[in-house]
C-alpha cells in the first residue's frame, strides 16, 4: 500500500508480518506533520462478532482502586495472596482488599507517579515510581518498612527473592536490594539502544540466580549473590536500516515451566531455553512485547498485532492461530484449568479461547476501559485491573 502527500515522497506501508505497524505509524506521522500532510492511515481494531458462548465468565465483585494513568508502557496488575488482593495506582494509592468480597482491609498512599505495579512475598509488598524510588510495605497494614532510590524510572515490577529484591530501571541497570533494609547489594549494567520500548519485563528470580530480559534482545543470567554474569543468550540480532526496524527488546516476562524457561522478544524469536546451560532447545519466529502463558503442552503468545498463537512446547510448532482480535491491544494470555485461554482488551472485554484450537468460546465485559495486564489467576478465579481505576474478580 502506498501513502503519499505533497512535499513527502511516497512511503510504503509495512508488511504486517515484518515490522511494527504501531511504531512505524508514529514515525510516519511525525514526518507527515512536519511536511504539512494529513494523518496516515489508522490501525483499526477488529470488530467483535457475535459468538456462541460455550465457556462463561461472571464478575464476582468489582472495586474502584485508583486509575492506571495514561502511559501505555505502564501496566499495573494486582498481587494476589491466599487472603488478599493488593493493588497500586498511578496516583500512589495502595489497597489491600479481601479476596472473597472485595472489601477494603486498608489503604495508604506512597506519593504520586507510581510506574511499577505491586509485587510481594509472604509478608512484604514492593512498588516503585518514575523517580526511581522503591518502597517496601507491610502486608498487614501498609506501613512503610523502607524506601530506596535507584538511578532512574522503574516500570517493571520489583521481584522478591529469598532475602533480596530485584529492581530493573529503564536506564539499563538491574539492582539487588536487601529485603530487610533496602540497602544495595549489587548492580548490573548494560547498554540500552538509542530507541527501545523501555520495558515492563520482570526479572525471573530463582534459588541461585536471576534471569533478565534486556532491551537489546538478550537474555542474561546473573548470580544471585553478586550479580556476576553466568551466561548470556541473544534471542535475535537487531537488523534493518532504521532504529524502528532494529527494535528487538526482550520486554515480556520470562516464563518457567518444568525444567525450561520461555522467552520472547519484539520483532524476534520465541525460545524454549535450558536455564542450566543457557542454550536454546528450539526457537521460532515471533514478535511480542506483552508476553505469553505456558502449561505442560502449549505456549500461548499474544503477538504485536494482537494475534494469539498456540504453539507446542515439544518443538515450537504452531498448533493454532486466532486473528479475530487484531489491534484490540490484547494482554498477555492466561490459561484457565488447562483448557481455556483468557485475554483482555482495550475496551474492557475478556475473551475466552479454546486451548485446543484457539476458537473464541466466550466473552465477558468487565468494564469500559483497557484491561492493562495479564489476568492473575488463583484458585480458579481471575483478577483484572483496568486503566480507568477498576479491579474485578472474575469467576470462569
Amino acid at each position: 500500500m502506498i501513502w503519499s502527500c505533497p512535499g513527502l515522497s511516497s512511503v510504503r506501508w509495512p508488511d504486517p508480518r515484518r515490522s511494527s505497524v504501531v511504531k512505524l505509524v508514529l514515525v510516519i506521522a511525525s514526518v507527515a506533520i512536519a511536511a504539512g500532510c494529513n494523518s496516515p492511515p489508522k490501525v483499526v481494531p477488529a470488530e467483535l462478532t457475535q459468538i456462541e458462548s460455550i465457556r462463561g465468565a461472571k464478575t464476582v465483585w468489582a472495586k474502584g482502586i485508583g486509575g492506571g494513568g495514561k502511559r501505555p508502557a505502564v501496566r499495573f496488575a494486582p498481587y494476589v495472596t491466599d487472603d488478599a488482593v493488593y493493588t497500586a495506582s498511578a496516583t500512589g494509592k495502595i489497597n489491600s482488599l479481601n479476596r472473597s468480597s472485595g472489601d477494603t482491609n486498608w489503604s495508604v498512599n506512597v506519593g504520586p507517579n507510581l510506574t511499577a505495579g505491586i509485587s510481594g512475598d509472604d509478608n512484604l509488598l514492593f512498588v516503585a515510581n518514575g523517580d526511581g524510588d522503591v518502597f517496601s510495605l507491610r502486608q498487614t497494614d501498609g506501613s512503610r518498612v523502607w524506601s530506596a532510590r535507584v538511578s532512574s524510572e522503574v516500570i517493571a515490577s520489583p521481584v522478591a527473592g529469598i532475602d533480596h529484591v530485584i529492581v530493573r530501571s529503564i536506564d539499563g541497570k538491574v539492582y539487588s536490594l536487601d529485603k530487610d533494609s533496602g540497602r544495595q547489594r549489587w548492580r548490573f549494567s548494560y547498554n540500552v539502544p538509542a530507541l527501545s520500548l523501555h520495558g515492563n519485563g520482570r526479572p525471573l528470580v530463582g534459588a541461585d540466580g536471576v534471569l533478565v530480559g534486556l532491551d537489546n534482545g538478550k537474555l542474561v543470567a546473573l548470580h544471585g549473590a553478586d550479580g556476576q554474569v553466568s551466561w548470556e543468550l541473544s534471542l535475535s540480532e537487531s537488523a534493518g536500516r532504521s532504529e524502528v526496524d532494529r527494535l528487538n527488546d526482550l520486554d515480556a516476562d520470562i516464563r518457567p515451566a518444568g525444567a525450561y524457561v520461555y522467552a520472547v522478544n519484539y520483532q524476534g524469536t520465541l525460545a524454549q531455553i535450558d536455564p542450566a546451560r543457557g542454550s536454546t532447545r528450539w526457537t521460532t519466529n515471533m514478535s511480542s512485547s506483552v508476553g505469553m502463558a505456558v502449561d505442560e503442552n502449549i505456549v500461548v503468545v499474544t503477538d504485536e498485532f494482537d494475534t494469539v498463537w498456540g504453539l507446542s512446547t515439544a518443538d515450537g510448532s504452531v498448533v493454532w492461530e486466532q486473528d479475530a482480535l487484531t489491534y484490540r491491544k490484547l494482554t498477555a494470555p492466561a490459561i484457565v484449568d488447562g483448557d481455556t485461554i483468557v485475554v483482555g482488551d482495550y475496551d474492557g472485554y475478556l475473551h475466552l479461547l479454546s486451548a485446543a484450537d484457539g476458537t473464541i468460546i466466550g466473552r465477558h465485559k468487565v468494564g469500559s476501559s483497557q484491561i492493562m495486564s495479564q489476568p492473575v489467576l488463583r484458585d480458579g478465579q481471575g483478577y483484572v485491573q483496568l486503566r480507568g481505576g477498576r479491579l474485578a474478580a472474575i469467576s470462569f
